[in-house]
């Protein structure tokens, strides 16, 4: 399957083997995990963001194939709010949603977060 990345300004070959398929639902399941900090103290909330950006990170680079120059790009010149976007756009390729349903999503997921 192709998928472009804009930020990256590049698309990407991937191949949706069970390990690939394994990998995108293990990532959402970890973010999942991860984005409830609900009955923790400071300590347990700082250390399961940083391990949530890791794990974004991982897997943007084990599933696309990045480059040590991509990779450091992911650190070093996007926000972490852009990183999360383009792993959550892989993912929804990955799962089958055309790139009109994974910005209906978005959309939606904004204006609810607006909402709050």
């Amino acid at each position: 399957m192709k998928i472009h990345v804009d930020k990256l300004k590049k698309t990407f070959d991937v191949k949706t083997t069970n390990k690939v398929m394994r990998s995108v639902y293990q990532f959402q399941l970890d973010s999942a995990k991860l984005a409830s900090s609900q009955g923790k103290d400071g300590v347990g909330i700082f250390s399961d963001a940083i391990a949530l950006i890791d794990r974004i990170e991982d897997f943007l680079v084990k599933t696309l194939g990045l480059s040590k120059q991509d990779a450091e790009k992911l650190d070093d010149y996007f926000s972490s709010e852009d990183v999360q976007k383009m792993a959550n756009y892989v993912a929804g390729r990955l799962m089958g949603m055309s790139d009109e349903e994974i910005k209906e999503s978005t959309d939606n997921t904004e204006e609810t977060d607006s909402k709050k």
